[in-house]
């Protein structure tokens, strides 16, 4: 696998709002996920189809865990985003899948203007912004 999925991608995958090469890349196991995205997909999720949903996602993504050390991770972000007044630029829920990209070695996709400020504080942040289609 090569990146971690960040909500506002998995919504536009989902949506088919995307490149096709995604799909691929998600058929193929390339596009993980983790907790912090799973809880916010599922929150979207009608309470129905909640666990229906919860199932499709888990067998369509491979799962990462949040490293034990994350918040080790969070806070060392945080004071290098707080160093050009950006610490707020982050949700609780980015900055774990920040750590969980650092930790795990992936890039996030993302389309969100934030994993790019992120990004640009600390230059060990990989992150990608996923193209939609026209």
């Amino acid at each position: 696998m090569s990146y971690l999925v960040d909500t506002s991608a998995l919504v536009r995958i989902f949506r088919n709002e995307v490149d096709e090469s995604w799909q691929e890349a998600v058929d193929r196991g390339l596009v993980a996920i983790c907790d912090p995205v799973l809880t916010e997909a599922l929150a979207l999720a009608d309470a129905k189809q909640f666990e229906r949903v919860e199932r499709h996602l888990l067998e369509r993504y491979p799962w990462v865990p949040v490293p034990d050390d994350a918040w080790e991770i969070v806070a060392t972000v945080r004071r290098k985003l707080a160093v050009r007044s950006m610490h707020q630029a982050l949700s609780v829920a980015d900055y774990l899948v920040v750590a969980t990209g650092i930790r795990r070695n992936l890039t996030i996709l993302h389309l969100d203007g934030d994993f790019e400020t992120a990004a640009e504080c600390v230059p060990i942040v990989r992150q990608e912004r996923i193209g939609l289609v026209d």
